[in-house]
């Protein structure tokens, strides 16, 4: 009894991820977790900002794309406006989408600000998984600080599976600290 209940408490608990950051420069330094097991990658956008490509282990189908962006004219947070971007950039979606609508739902981020919108790809119900064709797509942004502001796009295949989980753990530990 004892050794299943630790079984079932060691199964229940998420692997640890580990933590990666980025200089900025000028703009910072970010900081952001990567699930355990997943890799990832990060390029430079020239003197745009960074792109982070997070992707999870086989056989699992699932990415995650953050593009962090130097705003040029600095400005304070309007949830409008980051809503009102996320929601014109969703438009894409809406016609190929099983949900036919856009519908915000707002990233857990501590001292920053951010929502997403989510679809399903009516295409793509009822067929199996295949590597780099994803069932469903969650793209957002989360406004990290006055200077840099960030766009999640999440590609996967299971709204309720561990890896849309990670994902938004990911961007749930992005932050940004003062440049010194």
């Amino acid at each position: 009894m004892k050794r299943t209940l630790l079984l079932l408490t060691l199964l229940a608990v998420p692997a640890l991820a580990r933590a990666e950051s980025l200089d900025l420069g000028a703009h910072g330094k970010f900081t952001f977790s990567v699930p355990s097991g997943w890799t990832f990658s990060s390029q430079k956008m020239e003197d745009a900002g960074y792109a982070i490509t997070l992707s999870a282990p086989a056989p699992s189908n699932a990415k995650c794309v953050l593009s962090l962006v130097y705003v040029e004219a600095p400005e304070p947070l309007s949830k409008e406006r980051v809503q009102a971007e996320v929601l014109s950039a969703c438009d894409q979606f809406v016609e190929a989408s099983v949900e036919k609508k856009k519908t915000l739902r707002e990233f857990s981020v501590p001292g920053a600000y951010g929502v997403y919108c989510l679809f399903t790809d009516a295409s793509m119900v009822g067929k199996p998984s295949a590597p780099d064709q994803f069932k469903l797509v969650a793209m957002g942004e989360v406004h990290l600080s006055d200077e840099v502001t960030m766009s999640a796009s999440m590609l996967f295949d299971d709204e309720k599976g561990p890896e849309f989980q990670a994902m938004l753990g990911a961007v749930s530990s992005c932050s940004i600290s003062r440049a010194k």
